[in-house]
């Protein structure tokens, strides 16, 4: 039984790893000419380049979300939903995106390249 336990304990050592590296391969996954697009509700509602820095605000019904574009990277600099999660992740410039639920708002980088076909 005690063996049992330590390959349970490898495999979900392994699986972990795996997922974390994973994960930092998409956060930092590079883009030629990174573009944002933010969604709310689904729809696209706008799109920015990350080369220029800027800041808007989004609004909604339920709230704000103030976005800010600098040095290639994009966050949420500040927001009146409860949690605040969508602020707390920080700048991104890679393929996680930042979402805020409370505002059904979502932000993805994607490739500005139109070249490149997938």
């Amino acid at each position: 039984m005690n063996r049992k336990i330590v390959i349970a304990g490898v495999i979900s050592a392994v699986v972990a790893l795996a997922g974390i590296a994973v994960f930092s391969i998409m956060n930092n996954a590079g883009f030629n000419s990174p573009k944002a697009e933010i969604y709310q509700n689904g729809e696209l509602i706008k799109t920015v380049e990350l080369s220029e820095n800027t800041e808007f605000t989004v609004t909604c019904a339920e709230g704000f979300n103030v976005i800010t574009v600098e040095d290639g990277k994009i966050c949420v600099s500040s927001a009146d939903c409860p949690d605040k999660i969508c602020v707390k992740q920080g700048k991104i410039s890679g393929a996680v995106p930042i979402v805020c639920l409370p505002h059904r708002l979502e932000i993805r980088v994607v490739n500005g390249d139109d070249d490149i076909d997938a």
